[in-house]
């Protein structure tokens, strides 16, 4: 009967992963995680399969896997003695260690990166907020220097009006009041 490496495993105490790590140990697989080949050793005891899944399209939809299943007989054959177990066992806490270290930095620098974009941002933000507010402000006091310059000229216009009409008023009004008085005159001279 053919076994994975996860039920073989189970007879020693060991998961899949650990198991396929004991059997290149032993020199019956090699390669890396998820990419183990048998050796010649292994191959009287090893029958590997190919799968494909998927429809077509993209690579993601098109998955290919190989699995490898032992004959039972490769029990007889594996000596795995508990030393066996526990260097593997420590290689694997020392691999996941060594993975949950890179992880922790990976994920401090990406924070670090996260937060100086957003600080980023924030800055571009205020600056943006900053320069709405200046404008606005030197509107407002070209909108008063406006005003003010309206008032001013206004009255200068009105001033230099009343400087250029005000000889003429006066030629006026003083023509006009000779003319009353003399009307006075006539009018007191024709009743005496």
């Amino acid at each position: 009967m053919q076994i994975s490496a996860r039920i073989l495993g189970r007879s020693y105490g060991l998961t899949a992963e650990e198991m396929n790590r004991v059997l290149v140990k032993l020199g019956f697989l090699e390669g890396i995680p998820g990419d183990y080949s048998p050796t010649e050793k292994a191959l009287p005891y090893v029958v590997e399969k190919d799968f494909h899944m998927g429809t077509g399209g993209y690579d993601h939809y098109n998955r290919y896997w190989t699995t490898k299943t032992f004959d039972d007989s490769i029990k007889e054959v594996l000596d795995v003695p508990k030393e066996l177990i526990s260097e593997v066992r420590d290689e694997l806490t020392a691999i996941r260690a060594a993975r949950a270290a890179e992880r922790a930095i990976a994920r401090e620098i990406a924070d670090a990166q996260f937060l100086a974009k957003q600080e980023a941002e924030r800055e571009a933000i205020e600056a943006a907020e900053q320069a709405a507010k200046e404008k606005k402000a030197l509107l407002a006091m070209w909108k008063k220097i406006g005003i003010i310059s309206i008032v001013v000229g206004g009255t200068l216009v009105i001033t230099y009006g009343v400087y250029k009409a005000t000889p003429k008023v006066k030629a006026w009004w003083e023509e006009r009041n000779q003319k009353r008085n003399v009307e006075e005159v006539e009018n007191n001279n024709s009743q005496s």
